[in-house]
């Protein structure tokens, strides 16, 4: 099984409750609590996987938060908490001071407080890191995978691709300022960010508003002028994607205040569930161009 088959799979064992208003498949969870919503979300950096093993520990705390405020910036939320674990072994006290003093800094950068965790020793060598976030949203303003519709147009903030070799896996920065502008002043309701590349995340978006899209490839905003397979399939781009209508679309470029790129991709379709690219208004077939996907069968 790989994981989009599990990740609709799990769903269906969870039971829920009347105060989750928004459960798993989103970027985060939305839970009522008093007159409040919160925003919740998990997830981890495992060395091999997510880093190289030389890679600082300063790196690797940053990263580790910076990847759950994206997921906090696709709801169009405030970061307000957050929950580390970390496991690893053979780590030395100055790798842990390192490491924690890093994710603190970051916490204080971007204004939540570090409010508790775990630490454990692995049985072998390696190092897994793990954190929850909690933000909060209103309920008026959150944005949803599900929301998007047939003759929205498709955009995305910053530049996309080689996030490897250009270090952009680690130096990123969550687009929290950006997705609050684009929820606050209403020019979007769907939004998700971008992780897995492109090409694996678009698709989960138009599964949950059971609508397709047409993407034109030559307008995909290229990291150092890298080929369109990389930009829609090498992932950890942390850049949002998100629809807003096409009368809104003009005013946004207008009345955009932030130094961040955008640049419309392309349009939501009624054809549900099919992804058509387009490159000078041929169709190209991506031919296992997929982003990444982990337990890929």
């Amino acid at each position: 099984m790989n994981e989009n088959k599990l990740l609709a799979a799990l769903p269906k064992l969870f039971h829920q409750d009347s105060d989750l208003a928004v459960g798993p498949g989103d970027d985060c969870a939305l839970i009522k609590f008093g007159g409040k919503y919160l925003l919740a979300a998990a997830d981890q950096l495992i060395q091999d996987v997510h880093y190289f093993p030389d890679t600082p520990p300063e790196a690797v705390a940053a990263k580790l938060l910076k990847r759950n405020l994206s997921d906090i910036a696709a709801m169009g939320g405030i970061p307000r908490w957050t929950i580390c674990t970390l496991a690893c072994n053979g780590c030395s006290d100055e790798f842990f001071m390192r490491f924690f003093n890093a994710l603190e800094a970051c916490a204080k950068k971007y204004q939540c407080a570090i409010a508790g965790g775990d630490l454990a020793e692995l049985p072998t060598s390696g190092t897994v890191a793990t954190l929850t976030i909690l933000g909060e949203v209103e309920l008026e303003k959150v944005c949803l995978r599900s929301n998007a519709r047939p003759g929205e147009l498709i955009f995305v903030t910053g530049q996309l691709g080689d996030t490897l070799y250009s270090q952009h896996h680690l130096e990123f920065e969550p687009r929290l300022a950006e997705g609050r502008f684009l929820s606050e002043n209403a020019f979007s309701c769907c939004m998700m960010d971008i992780s897995d590349g492109l090409a694996a995340d678009l698709p989960r978006l138009l599964e949950r508003s059971s609508c397709g899209a047409h993407i034109q490839l030559d307008k995909l905003p290229c990291r150092n002028n890298c080929s369109w397979q990389s930009a829609i399939a090498d992932g950890e781009d942390y850049e949002l994607l998100f629809t807003t209508s096409a009368d809104r679309a003009g005013k946004l470029l207008e009345v955009w205040p932030f130094d961040t790129p955008l640049s419309c991709i392309g349009q939501i379709t009624a054809d549900a569930g099919t992804v058509r690219y387009y490159q000078d208004a041929e169709e190209i077939t991506l031919n296992g161009v997929n982003g990444y996907e982990h337990f890929r069968a």
